[in-house]
């Protein structure tokens, strides 16, 4: 029988250090989240958490990323397995598609490795093989072109748009994907669990052990994950039917959660990208019609309510969303209350009107491609304005409706996250309802006031905001002040830095964060670890560069060193690592070093590997020499080095300090103790003196 099994098969070496040097992470990390550059490395808000201000950063030149507000890290590879929650090996072989770069299959495998089994995988091969039966289905089997075939072409739909969205069909049969899927080698339970196949249970829920196909004799939409995978399906029923459902979609699982998909993302991302806009409408269809017609940065809520998870998606590529309405009254009222979510999540939010009984399929299809396309654009306008319009005009007569629509708007203004937008809106609605500002703002304060913080922005905030808006009210007490990433640099460059003295001593970039096993990363970090730290830093970051003639940084720190072991636990892994690749001839590769199949080395090269500022441009500009770390990389090394046997130093005269109080030890011992500390204080002052740290004494 066929295993949907994650084994861990042994991909050769050679063929990861490949994968990782042919992946381009701006490109992998770009398929999920819109980068822009500042300096030498590329940002953008983390797509692992919520957040409004970018502290993501991509170091192409590293192939790294590091996120400085949750401390998600790591290479190419970390950020697949992340992102997708994929394996190891899945994210390797995924990449190794992506780029062309051929995996070779392991002829052998451990009995282990063929008997483990990985849910989520299993439930991607399975929906995945769905996938591809049902749309084999649509192609070539009699039904399929009959029936499904001819619904799509009927709906306007050509063969590149079916391939391109793998649409299929499922045959009107109880147990037709069942009995396939078990010829086919996959097993039933995973059939199960991705909702391909119903349980049938008696009256008191007990099994009956009777299986049975969910999707019969429809027209199946596939449903993709960002990266491509199959997830779930939507189906349409081509009968005439008013007790079964129209449309049925597959049940929560474990790779599906409808809350966190939209449909068409994943063949729209590059285009919404691109286009700096996303189209948003409510069925499969309307997407496809829309991206046949030329308008590929469009997706679709499949009908269900907006949720934030959906809303995150979209801003991961874009701040910019368009909604597609049908032109239906009462459609238009139920949606409304979902796009304040929009509003809420920092989206820039529009809104298109179709005629009365269309929707974006319909009307595409009935005045052409063009035709749409000039629609959109000459009735796109601001979703408060069209919100405010809309609402105005219904309670033109009713003073108390009237009032009601008022608080409505306001409450979807108080959603908008940025201050001079929500000023703006006010002053809108202050004209279109014919009222004086200041009592549109007097309103919204007292919204404000009575809205419940959860459903709000956070009072402080909007209190902020409400009396700023009012010109007779009191000052606000200032809050703390909070600085932007772009502010921080500019104070560090004055020296003012967020990070310890300690820090600064050992060599330790102010801010980073460690992500290893917390038994082996004490936080804070003593002195000690500190200064293993700077020394491993500088053999990752810069072994192969030469100190000297023919000397590199690998060879000076670990023949200087060579008797100094690292107390870290995670550190002398990693140093002990490097130092049996040195003498085997290879010198420390970032790039694959970051890649490390130990979760803690991989995220300490990531900190380690990855700055939170780049020095201002302003100072080439006017020609002011600021020296790198690796311009001064002999003197960074030796700094390292003697702070660190300076640390030892110390350290062995304590215990000799603790001798000497020991009331146990005889007079030789304590002698030999005497003599021991007298010679580790002189050392401590040579080293001292070495460093520049010698600190003179008032006699």
């Amino acid at each position: 029988m066929k295993l949907e099994t994650s084994a861990v098969a042994r991909i050769p070496k050679e063929t990861v250090d490949q994968i990782i040097h042919t992946a381009d992470i701006l490109e992998v990390v770009g398929d999920y989240v819109q980068l822009k550059r500042k300096g030498q490395n590329y940002w953008a808000p983390c797509p692992f958490h919520n957040e409004k201000s970018p502290s993501f950063s991509v170091n192409p030149a590293k192939g790294l990323y590091k996120c400085f507000g949750c401390g998600k890290a790591g290479g190419v590879i970390q950020f697949v397995m992340d992102i997708e929650g994929s394996s190891y090996p899945e994210a390797l072989r995924g990449l190794a598609k992506k780029y062309g770069v051929a995996v070779p299959e392991e002829e052998e495998r451990t009995p282990e490795e063929q008997l483990a089994q990985n849910e989520r995988d299993s439930q991607y091969i399975v929906s995945n093989w769905a996938k591809d039966f049902y749309h084999g289905l649509l192609l070539k089997s009699e039904e399929g072109m009959s029936i499904g075939y001819g619904y799509l072409k009927e709906r306007g739909l050509n063969l590149t748009t079916i391939q391109t969205f793998e649409l299929g069909y499922s045959l009107d049969q109880f147990e037709g994907l069942m009995k396939a899927a078990t010829t086919a080698g996959h097993q039933l339970k995973y059939l199960e669990k991705t909702g391909l196949v119903v349980k049938r249970e008696d009256d008191q829920g007990r099994d009956t052990g009777r299986r049975y196909d969910r999707f019969r004799g429809r027209v199946m939409f596939p449903i993709h994950n960002v990266s491509g995978r199959v997830v779930g399906f939507g189906a349409r029923t081509l009968k005439r039917d008013d007790k079964m459902a129209k449309y049925l979609n597959s049940p929560e699982s474990e790779i599906y959660h409808k809350s966190d998909v939209l449909y068409g993302l994943f063949q729209a991302r590059q285009a919404i990208r691109h286009e700096e806009l996303c189209y948003l409408v409510e069925g499969y269809l309307d997407v496809l019609s829309l991206h046949q017609g030329g308008i590929k940065n469009v997706v679709a809520s499949s009908g269900t309510s907006l949720t934030e998870g959906q809303i995150r998606l979209i801003k991961r590529y874009t701040d910019n969303v368009t909604v597609l309405y049908d032109g239906d009254a009462a459609g238009i009222k139920a949606s409304l209350r979902g796009i304040d979510l929009l509003l809420e999540g920092g989206l820039n939010v529009r809104v298109v009107l179709f005629p009365d009984g269309d929707d974006p399929d319909s009307y595409i299809r009935k005045v052409g491609d063009q035709r749409f396309a000039d629609h959109v654009e000459n009735h796109s306008q601001d979703f408060i304005a069209f919100k405010t319009t809309l609402v105005a005009r219904e309670a033109s007569q009713d003073p108390v409706k009237k009032a009601e629509a008022i608080r409505d708007v306001l409450q979807s203004i108080a959603k908008v996250p940025d201050g001079l937008k929500r000023q703006v809106f006010l002053q809108q609605t202050a004209s279109v309802f014919g009222f004086e500002e200041q009592v549109i703002i007097t309103e919204y304060n007292k919204l404000l006031k009575t809205a419940s913080p959860s459903k709000s922005r956070p009072a402080a905030d909007d209190h902020r905001e409400s009396r700023a808006a009012s010109p007779t009210a009191a000052p606000a007490t200032a809050p703390a002040r909070s600085y932007s990433s772009e502010e921080e640099a500019e104070m560090a460059m004055y020296g003012v830095s967020s990070g310890s003295e300690a820090e600064a001593t050992a060599g330790i970039h102010p801010g980073s964060t460690l992500n290893a096993d917390p038994s082996e990363l004490a936080a804070p970090l003593d002195v000690l670890t500190q200064c293993e730290q700077a020394v491993l830093r500088l053999l990752v970051l810069y072994g192969p560069h030469e100190v000297q003639p023919e000397v590199t940084v690998a060879h000076y720190l670990l023949s200087q060193l060579d008797g100094t072991p690292l107390r870290n636990p995670l550190y002398a892994r990693l140093w002990a690592e490097c130092r049996e690749q040195f003498l085997q001839g290879q010198l420390p590769d970032l790039r694959l070093l970051a890649h490390h199949e130990d979760a803690g080395i991989r995220s300490l090269l990531a900190d380690f590997a990855t700055e939170r500022y780049d020095l201002s441009p302003n100072w080439r500009i006017k020609d002011i020499y600021v020296p790198t770390e690796l311009n001064l990389i002999q003197l960074a090394c030796d700094n390292a080095i003697l702070r660190l046997n300076k640390c030892h130093v110390q350290r062995e005269r304590q215990q000799c300090l603790a001798q000497l109080q020991d009331s146990r030890l005889d007079q030789n011992e304590q002698l030999n103790a005497l003599l021991r500390y007298n010679e580790l204080t002189k050392l401590d002052g040579q080293l001292a003196q070495m460093l520049g740290t010698v600190v003179a004494r008032n006699a």
